[in-house]
Order: C-alpha cells, then sequence, then structure tokens
C-alpha cells in the first residue's frame, strides 16, 4: 500500500509540475456519440457531487464484486485543474475472484485539447520508472489514447492496476486493489483488465450524459 501511495503522489506531483510546464511555454473514444477533438474539447467542468454515484460500477462486478454503500468524492485539486476523485468499495460476491477490491477514480478537466494531450504525453514519459510491472502497456479503444501501469507484480496475490485514459480535454486515472483468491494467470489479469476497460468506456459515457 505505502509503495502504491508513494506512486500515486509521484503521478500527481507530475500532472502539476506538467501543467506548470506548460503554463510557462505558453506565453512565449468509447461511447455512443463524437466527442470534439479540438479546441476547449467535448468535457465542460460541471461541479457535480452525483458524478461518483453515477457510473457503471456494474461492469467490474466479475471480477471484482459489487457496490458497497456510496462512493466517497472530494473536490478534484491536484495539477490546478478541475474535477473530482472518488473512491468505491465493492463486496465480493457471485463471480468475484477477487476480494477487499476498492476502485480509486480520479477526473482532471483540462481547459483545452491540446493542453490536454501535452500534460498526458509529458506524464507517460515518466511512468512506470519505479513500477514493479515495468514500463506502461498501451491500451487501444479507451478514449483517444491510454495506458496502464501495474504496481504490482503479476503473480501477486494482492493487484494493483491503473488505467490512464486521455478523451479530448478530460484525463481519468482508474486505480484498482484487489486479493485474488487465486494465484493471478495471465487470463484471470486479461479479464481483470478488460472489466477495467469496459469501467472506463462507461465511465466517459457516462459524464458526457451529465
Amino acid at each position: 500500500m505505502h509503495r502504491h501511495r508513494l506512486h500515486t503522489r509521484r503521478h500527481r506531483h507530475a500532472v502539476s509540475t506538467a501543467a506548470l510546464v506548460l503554463a510557462a511555454t505558453a506565453c512565449g473514444g468509447g461511447g455512443d456519440q463524437e466527442v470534439s477533438q479540438e479546441g476547449k474539447g467535448g468535457y465542460p467542468w460541471v461541479a457535480t457531487d452525483e458524478i461518483c454515484n453515477a457510473l457503471p460500477y456494474g461492469e467490474l462486478a466479475d471480477p471484482l464484486g459489487a457496490r458497497q454503500d456510496v462512493a466517497d468524492r472530494t473536490r478534484r485539486t491536484t495539477g490546478g485543474y478541475p474535477g473530482a476523485e472518488c473512491v468505491q468499495q465493492l463486496v465480493e460476491r457471485g463471480s468475484a475472484t477477487y476480494g477487499g477490491a476498492k476502485v480509486e477514480l480520479d477526473f482532471a478537466y483540462v481547459p483545452s485539447v491540446d493542453e490536454a494531450k501535452e500534460v498526458f504525453a509529458k506524464v507517460r514519459g515518466d511512468a512506470g520508472k519505479d513500477a514493479p510491472g515495468g514500463a506502461p502497456v498501451e491500451v487501444k479503444g479507451v478514449g483517444k489514447e491510454a495506458y496502464r501501469l501495474a504496481y504490482t507484480k503479476p503473480d501477486d496475490q494482492r493487484q494493483v492496476r491503473q488505467l490512464r485514459v486521455r478523451d479530448s480535454n478530460l484525463m481519468l486515472d482508474i486505480t484498482v486493489t484487489g486479493e485474488a483468491r487465486k494465484p493471478p494467470t495471465p487470463e484471470s489479469l486479461k479479464a481483470l483488465d478488460d472489466a477495467v476497460n469496459g469501467f472506463a468506456k462507461g465511465c466517459l459515457t457516462t459524464i458526457r450524459r451529465k
């Protein structure tokens, strides 16, 4: 857990640093509709307390389990961009293969598509340097661009995996933590990643409808 928190702090610091660099130099997807990939983008920031509890957590039921109570939400301030952070606990039920699962989401609404592209690229350049799972893995079909990081080794019972997505001017991180009931296999990890990919696409659709 300490290792994951360290990586999370480093990632957030990287986003903040990249945003400051871009601000200084400026002076001298998934879903049922197309999103503008130009100008200010297709995700205007709307302050709402409902977003964390409106997300399609059912996409994660297999293999992570069902929702427990409501999600915790805080206003996002990291990196200087408006947004929200959500934490949702999941309960092992039915066909779930992980216990004690937790889903953390970090939404950042960047003022323009070009700035979002630059920040996302800068942060990715530093991603995975100290992660046990190695370099980031590109993920296709989720948003405009996405990649995955593993903060644990593939054979660890406790898995911490993060999907980072950019679509238009929106950046979204989804971190999933869970205790595997059986030793993970390439097939079970792929099933977990596929579920998170589907959840991410559902999140983008939900946000666009807000």
